[in-house]
């Protein structure tokens, strides 16, 4: 049983430490993805080993066990300082040492400490022997003392002390929200420095009694707190300045009271200030307190551009600690000027769009252009030319206030003489910069340095100019879109005045028919009356002679074609006159056709017509139906060789669709015939009498229906009518 004295106490103690660094070091290799857990999981394992060896060194009964234990512990000891300088290095991302050839000049030291103690035997430059010493009652081995562990000593001491250096200057130098982690890492690891330097200068009760590894047991309290209180190791990575710094946003960092206590170079080109920290956020950005609660942006001196003005999107993040306390903000200013410039530019297209929408003329589209220069591409001088009636010029349709100024008013034309401007014009893509030889003599009394031409077609140029040069590609687009909306007005306005002067044609036309209607109506009407009139008179005067009455009965038929023939006309005038939604109406397809096949039947004897149909169906059409059916029938009559002639008549539904098939035993009509039939040049004599089939052609075209002839078998032609059903049938 091991009986209780200093070294055994000292020895407990130095396991305990062992224990909480082996501890360590389990805890932040789980953690091995955050930057710096890696290293510090190798520097608290040898850590951890060193305890353990010392603590076994002090209690062991035997100078060979103790000798080598306590070996083990001075070559795991070695590797203390360096990964103590590799730890700080990446704790505080010092990046331009985070390099292989740094770590291995590290290493150069402890290795060939390492390789002097192992080779000890063989030389006097080391000494691993160790011999039990009773001091002031204590009895506690002590190694020999050789110059290379005094020279390492002080080569470790060297690197620990950079190592301190490096983690003070990130201490002064880094963000409030980490100094308290960082001070932990300090305190806790000057405690066993201490306790070292201590014993290395002889304030020891025994120079076997080596206080350091007790002292890893008030470390491992400190940085285990650290560990838990502050995250240490999930947050130390986010600490980095370079990357906070390199950011092209401005960022600042306030405390609980909305204090600023670090900053990026970014905020304060941004907010004019060359130190922020200490001074309250109502102070720094007076536009972030007002716009609590509101998505309004805010405005600062853009970065790099004193003369004009950035804005701002703040983006804020809360900082809390592990245990969800609220320890302060971060605030990101989003520079949002482009994104916002593009959307003021994109509603003044919007705006600029509904008013080219709303003009009516070309001089109106060319003020709306020349006014949204301004507000779209922040250009001072614009002009609109628009081409003459003659196309020989262009005239200034509107110009900017400087060049209405430089002209008194009176801007000239642009014609040929003005060569650069003119040969834009006649390309057929005129899009470009001119930056001199602009002829036309109002340009030349402006300050002007670059003229981008866009090219309005046929319609002319639209030129836009500035006493800045260059033009970015999103300048140029804006400018294009404004142009093609001017260019689409100058369309419209083109198309539109096209349109009156159709419609006033048309509306000349339509009187002009209305006149010969009228004509028709009245005079021809009358004069066959007055005929009819004659006729009867003079049937009065004439004798009973065959020849004499044949002559009047030629004259009776010939009027009464005529009058029928005039009633047709008048009817066909009436509906192209009439408008489109009132010249068609619900028709009762059967009462028409039967009325007609009466008509034919009681005019030709021998003919037999039969009827076939389902219901009574309803087509859109006019009074004019019934001439058709006439006509159509007539002509399947007149045209039939046959010694009886036979018509058959089927009414079929087809969709929205109704056709009426007239199906003789005629001769048929021939396929060269069925492709010119229905066409005005055919001579009446070809097909029926009266207007023929070119009048069924076209009053089927005015009901919206169609007309064409089929082959009948054995043979014979069929007529299909096709006609629009009426909505309601």
């Amino acid at each position: 049983m091991v009986q209780l004295s200093v070294p055994v106490l000292v020895a407990a103690g130095s396991a305990g430490g062992g224990v909480i660094s082996a501890w360590l070091a389990v805890f932040a290799w789980q953690r091995r993805a955050v930057d710096a857990a890696g290293p510090f999981a190798a520097l608290a394992a040898a850590v951890s080993v060193l305890s353990f060896c010392y603590a076994g060194g002090l209690i062991a009964d035997s100078t060979t066990t103790a000798s080598i234990l306590l070996t083990a512990g001075n070559v795991a000891g070695s590797q203390v300082a360096p990964l103590w300088v590799v730890f700080a290095i990446v704790y505080t991302r010092f990046e331009q040492y985070q390099r292989p050839s740094i770590y291995a000049l590290l290493w150069v030291g402890p290795l060939a400490y390492v390789l002097l103690l192992v080779t000890a035997p063989v030389h006097s430059l080391a000494d691993t022997a160790v011999q039990f010493q009773t001091v002031a009652g204590i009895t506690a081995p002590v190694p020999a003392t050789d110059i290379a562990t005094e020279a390492y000593t002080a080569f470790s001491y060297l690197l620990l002390v950079g190592g301190y250096l490096q983690l003070v200057r990130f201490l002064i130098e880094s963000r409030n929200v980490y100094r308290q982690q960082t001070v932990a890492i300090i305190i806790g690891s000057v405690v066993p420095l201490t306790a070292n330097a201590l014993f290395v200068m002889g304030f020891s009760p025994h120079p076997g009694l080596n206080p350091t590894p007790l002292a890893f047991v008030i470390t491992g309290g400190i940085v285990g707190w650290a560990l838990f209180e502050y995250d240490l190791l999930s947050i130390a990575p986010l600490a980095s300045d370079l990357v906070v710094d390199e950011l092209p946003d401005p960022v600042i960092v306030l405390d609980e009271s909305d204090v600023v206590v670090d900053h990026n170079t970014a905020a304060e080109a941004a907010f004019e200030a060359n130190e922020l920290t200490g001074r309250d956020i109502s102070a720094v950005v007076p536009e972030f307190t007002e716009r609590q609660g509101t998505d309004r942006l805010i405005s600062a001196t853009a970065p790099a551009q004193s003369d004009s003005t950035a804005l701002y999107n703040p983006q804020t993040t809360e900082i809390t600690d592990q245990h969800s306390q609220y320890r302060g903000r971060l605030i990101v200013f989003r520079n949002v000027t482009a994104q916002q410039r593009r959307l003021d530019r994109i509603e003044a297209l919007q705006a600029a769009t509904e008013a080219l929408i709303d003009a009516r003329i070309d001089d109106e589209i060319a003020e709306v252009a020349v006014s949204f220069v301004d507000r779209i591409l922040d250009q001072e001088i614009a002009v609109v030319f628009v081409a003459t009636d003659d196309g020989a010029q262009l005239r200034p349709a509107a110009v900017s206030e400087s060049i209405d100024a430089a002209s008194d008013g009176q801007p000239p034309n642009l014609t040929a003489n003005d060569g650069t401007l003119w040969a834009r014009y006649q390309q057929s893509d005129a899009d470009g910069v001119v930056s001199a030889d602009w002829e036309w003599e109002p340009l030349t009394a402006v300050d002007l340095d670059e003229l981008l031409v866009l090219s309005l077609g046929d319609h002319g140029l639209f030129c836009i100019g500035s006493a800045e040069t260059g033009y970015t590609v999103g300048d140029r687009q804006f400018a294009r879109i404004l142009a093609d909306g001017t260019e689409t007005a100058l369309d419209r306005v083109a198309h539109e005045q096209d349109l009156r002067e159709s419609r006033r044609v048309v509306r000349q036309h339509t009187e002009q028919l209305e006149f010969l209607n009228g004509v028709l109506r009245h005079n021809i009407r009358n004069g066959m009356q007055v005929i009819e009139s004659n006729v009867s008179l003079l049937d009065a005067h004439i004798d009973t002679d065959p020849d004499s009455q044949q002559y009047l009965s030629r004259i009776r038929d010939r009027t009464g074609e005529l009058s029928t023939l005039t009633a047709r006309i008048r009817s066909i005038t009436d509906t192209v006159t009439t408008d489109p939604g009132n010249r068609l109406w619900p028709v009762e397809l059967r009462p028409a056709l039967k009325e007609q096949i009466a008509e034919i039947e009681r005019r030709h004897k021998d003919t037999y017509i039969e009827l076939h149909h389902d219901g009574n169906p309803v087509v859109l059409a006019n009074g004019l139906l019934e001439d058709v059916f006439e006509i159509i029938l007539q002509n399947a009559v007149e045209h039939n060789d046959a010694d009886r002639t036979r018509i058959e008549i089927d009414v079929k539904h087809v969709g929205d669709w109704i056709q009426v098939h007239i199906a003789d035993n005629g001769p048929g009509v021939s396929d060269h015939l069925k492709e010119s039939l229905f066409e005005r040049n055919v001579s009446v004599s070809e097909t029926a009498h009266g207007f023929g089939l070119y009048f069924v052609a076209l009053i089927l075209d005015l009901f919206g229906g169609d007309v064409w002839f089929e082959d009948n078998e054995p043979r014979g032609a069929i007529a299909v009518l096709e006609f629009q059903r009426a909505p309601d049938e």
